[in-house]
Formats: structure tokens, sequence, C-alpha cells
């Protein structure tokens, strides 16, 4: 099975990327034996629409899967149009991103987990603003969790108007 990991580097030992959209790599791994091939996101330093382009240059590729730490809306839509399962990782590199997927570690996403223009602060992530201090990384646990509880609304009342069909 082919694979595409949003990844900071070249190399399948180099850490996977925390954004999706403005990620500077993609590697499409295969995950029996973890030949590679890297590519340049085109959408990297794209002023608007990162995730829509870099969604699409991801499905010329043909993966039969996404593996990234977050996706925006735009490219998530994109990916579930082409009919690519997205699947979230946590960390590490992605070698070990694959190895999870693999073990089947790795929670296939119902929906979006990043914010429209959420990359366009380059790569942070919850890792580095624990770097800056607890205060940092509860404002950004907080900022997910409202935006998790968001979509879990969203998601009840779809289920509640089509329960209701």
């Amino acid at each position: 099975m082919k694979v595409i990991v949003s990844s900071t580097g070249k190399s399948v030992d180099d850490p996977i990327s925390t954004v999706f959209g403005r990620t500077e790599f993609y590697l499409l791994v295969d995950t029996g034996d973890f030949t590679h091939e890297s590519f340049d996101n085109p959408a990297v330093n794209q002023s608007s629409g990162a995730g829509i382009e870099a969604a699409q240059f991801v499905l010329k590729k043909k993966p039969e899967s996404v593996i990234s730490s977050s996706i925006g809306p735009n490219a998530y839509e994109v990916l579930t149009a082409g009919s690519i399962p997205c699947f979230t990782a946590s960390g590490g590199t992605v070698r070990e991103t694959v190895e999870a997927f693999n073990r089947g570690e790795l929670p296939m996403m119902g929906a979006a987990n990043a914010n429209s223009h959420s990359g366009m602060a380059g790569n942070a992530s919850v890792h580095s603003a624990s770097a800056a201090g607890e205060e940092s990384e509860l404002e950004v646990l907080s900022e997910r969790l409202r935006d998790l509880r968001g979509q879990i609304a969203e998601i009840l009342q779809q289920l509640d108007r089509i329960k209701g069909e």
C-alpha cells in the first residue's frame, strides 16, 4: 500500500510535519518495505488556497491514504472527495508513523482537525508551544478543544437531522 505522509524532510527518518497544506515535503511511502519518493510541496508558500492546492497535488500521486498531524477543512474536503482516507498522527518520524499505521494504531479522521488557515503561522505545534511555557500550551490545547467541541456539535446536529428524516 502507498501512503502520503506530511514530513519535515525527505527521509522516512525525518519527523512528520504538524501541518498538511503548508508542510515542506510529502513522502509517498510503500507501507511494506518503506521505499519512498519525496516531493516538495508546491503550495508551501502560497498566500491563500494552500490546502486545496496541496491536496490536489497529493491526489495526483495516487496514494491509498494520507497521514498527517492536522488537515484543514479545504484540504480534507478535496482528499475525501477523491476517496482518500485521512489518518491522524501525533508525532515521531515518518517511519514510526507508518509502522503505527501498519499496526492499525492511527485513528481515521472523520472531519478536518485544523481550522482554515491554521498553517499560516508556519509549522507551530503543541510541542513547540510547550517550549514557550505551559501557559501557551494550555491556550493552544484549549483552542483545539473548543474547535473539536464545535465539530462534535455539528456532527450531532447532522445525525439528529438524518434520524429525523
